[in-house]
């Protein structure tokens, strides 16, 4: 019997490899076919593409890890196959990926998911975001610890923020970006400390305990206390919990710390023992992270709802950085429910929700005007509250945002402010004898709205000039959802100083074949903003000729946009009326609340929120709503776990 076991189990593992060894072959058999019917035209032959031949890959064996390594990330990038070849549909597209990471992995090379970081959100295919059928019915978000952004942190542990936003990334809140390491977890604790010592502190005074400036006199009455009354003592801990946590201790945690509180006293004198209780709360894991993990069982899709207490602090996180913005004794049960809360808090003013307007700060990217060197500049922050001003405007007013945001020919003077012998109103092309400060001010014509803003054109420009490619990069990258690769370590990206030339004809470089690959998808979307000069002044000529304009937009994802353009007016006023720009800004915003990139599981809720912004007029309010009331706002998965016990209906 004991044989005939040993030999079922070998059958069955003889069995189980030849069917593995089988589904590896026709995977390789689908991967390599997607090869030869995209890659092996421009691959092949005597003179190959990049001196790759891919004529005869039958195997992933059949190759070197490094070039599959490359063609994946160039696959990713939307480079593979080049813009003029035939294009592979989103699903033999994902296979391909799938399969060469799986292969790479399978050899042991680490495979970085670029999709997944916090600048790389484009990766994910548009058309299979939004315009191709059956996405998975069941959005959620993997579970994630997400640390607490540095103002809320403060706003109960005044000190050090140890971990601290990383500059540079499109998506400065991402909830993936930062772990608690020892260096990290150092600073919590002395933090806390710090704040306990201040809250304890107290003088002398005519023989009498006087608590310090900013000590709570009741823990200093209980600190100097002979005999400590331990309801007392419960009580402290009970409101340092509600300081720091925004809720009331569980009895077992109240029991821990009453348990520490006794071994230290007992040890060390009580007012250690008080001193180490009172910190406590400062060192949960929330008080640094907000915890999103779910609760209850599994529902059909593998998906945890959040808690009505991780919901409310979500919702409280996502418009501000106070935590309990939100209370989570608001009824959270239903989406209805949600969206209802999520509405209340939108009526409120801007300032109670400061997240509204955050967005826009990092969307347009406009506030490093104020960090751009430029000789004798003292106003670049004058010119960044204006554009916060106009901002605020059209947003409070909440009608056809995206598009009034990108096309309103008014601007917003503060005050005059002198610079350069004339005053600031210069900068948007008004006479230096201008009065009408501190109010909207109409320059049809002259002005088209975020783009054409100085502080927008002065934060994507160099120091001595203006920077076509960073406006063009921004414009491919916020506007149309296009990728731009980074700039290859070998390349030294310097535009030569010839000052006898203009900036159009000095970045005749970039048209090297090598260069322009990358040049193309930015160049001719920047250079119509040569318009303004790089303090963000309209001009009409450069080096006594007249100012080059032109530019055109090109595989921008919709047909009706791709074309020349004869000024920067022409190409904002076009990008305007897209239905693809629109779709991309809901992309931002998605990125923007719930801190990570869009995927494809995500589909429906994206849809979800761009017809809400399409139904309401244009209202920034209510995609907010649409968002905060998804079911990947609202619903959990835990990859590692949750799949071993559920089977979703659809692939991700």
């Amino acid at each position: 019997m004991r044989n005939m076991h040993k030999s079922l189990l070998l059958s069955f593992a003889m069995l189980h490899l030849v069917a593995t060894t089988l589904a590896a072959a026709r995977d390789d058999a689908r991967a390599t076919s997607l090869l030869g019917k995209y890659c092996v035209d421009c691959h092949n032959g005597d003179s190959p593409e990049g001196d790759l031949s891919l004529s005869g890959i039958n195997a992933f064996a059949d190759l070197d890890t490094r070039v599959w390594a490359n063609m994946l990330e160039k696959i990713q990038l939307g480079e593979m196959p080049p813009e003029e070849a035939k294009q592979p549909s989103s699903a033999d597209k994902q296979l391909a990926m799938e399969w060469i990471a799986a292969e790479l992995r399978r050899n042991g090379v680490v495979v970085e998911d670029k999709s997944r970081l916090p600048n790389y959100g484009n990766l994910v295919d548009h058309e299979a975001l939004f315009h191709q059928p059956d996405p998975h019915p069941a959005p959620a978000t993997p579970v994630r610890l997400w640390r607490i952004r540095p103002e809320a942190y403060r706003k109960h542990l005044d000190g050090p923020q140890p971990l601290s936003m990383i500059p540079g990334h499109q998506i400065s809140d991402f909830s993936a970006l930062h772990v608690v390491d020892e260096s990290a977890a150092e600073i919590v604790l002395r933090n806390a400390s710090a704040l306990v010592t201040r809250q304890i502190a107290f003088t002398q005074s005519d023989g009498k305990l006087v608590p310090a400036n900013g000590a709570d006199k009741n823990l200093v009455a209980l600190m100097r206390a002979e005999e400590p009354d331990e309801a007392a003592i419960a009580d402290a801990i009970t409101s340092q919990f509600e300081r720091a946590l925004d809720r009331k201790p569980t009895d077992a945690e109240l029991e821990r710390t009453m348990a520490l509180w006794r071994d230290v006293t007992d040890e060390v004198g009580p007012t250690h023992g008080l001193r180490v209780a009172l910190t406590v709360p400062f060192l949960k894991p929330e008080a640094v992270y907000r915890l999103e993990l779910g609760s209850g069982s599994l529902d059909e899709h593998g998906r945890r709802r959040l808690s009505p207490r991780e919901i409310a602090q979500a919702i409280s996180y996502a418009l501000s950085n106070n935590r309990s913005l939100l209370s989570e004794n608001t009824p959270l049960a239903t989406r209805d429910e949600v969206a209802a809360a999520v509405q209340r808090l939108l009526e409120r003013p801007l300032d109670q929700t400061p997240r509204m307007l955050g967005f826009f700060d990092e969307y347009f990217d406009y506030q490093k005007a104020k960090g751009v060197f430029k000789e004798g500049q003292s106003w670049a922050s004058q010119l960044v509250r204006d554009t916060e001003v106009l901002i605020r405007h059209i947003v409070e007013e909440d009608k056809d945002v995206l598009k009034r945001l990108l096309t309103t020919d008014s601007v917003h003077v503060s005050r005059a402010y002198p610079f350069a012998s004339n005053n600031i109103a210069q900068a948007y092309g008004l006479a230096p004898d201008f009065k009408r400060v501190g109010e909207m001010v109409r320059m049809p014509g002259l002005r088209a709205g975020m783009l054409t803003q100085p502080s927008w054109l002065i934060a994507h420009s160099g120091n001595f000039d203006n920077d076509p490619v960073r406006r063009g990069k921004w414009i491919r990258e916020r506007l149309l959802g296009g990728t731009i690769p980074d700039v290859p370590i070998s390349v030294d990206a310097v535009v030569p100083d010839h000052p006898e030339k203009t900036l159009r004809e000095r970045f005749a470089v970039t048209r090297d074949a090598y260069c322009w690959k990358c040049h193309q998808k930015m160049d001719l979307l920047g250079l119509p903003f040569e318009a303004f000069d790089h303090y963000g002044k309209l001009r009409r000529s450069e080096l006594g000729e007249p100012v080059d304009t032109t530019g055109a937009i090109t595989d921008s994802g919709d047909p009706k946009l791709n074309g020349t353009v004869e000024d920067p007016y022409e190409m904002i006023h076009r990008l305007a009326r897209s239905d693809r720009v629109q779709e991309v800004f809901v992309r931002y915003a998605f990125r923007y609340y719930l801190g990570r990139n869009e995927t494809l599981r995500d589909a429906k809720t994206l849809r979800e929120a761009n017809a809400a912004y399409e139904k309401s007029g244009g209202s920034y309010r209510a995609l907010i709503v649409s968002l905060l009331s998804s079911d990947s706002f609202l619903y959990r998965i835990n990859p590692e776990v949750d799949a071993l016990v559920s089977k979703p209906n659809h692939k991700e």
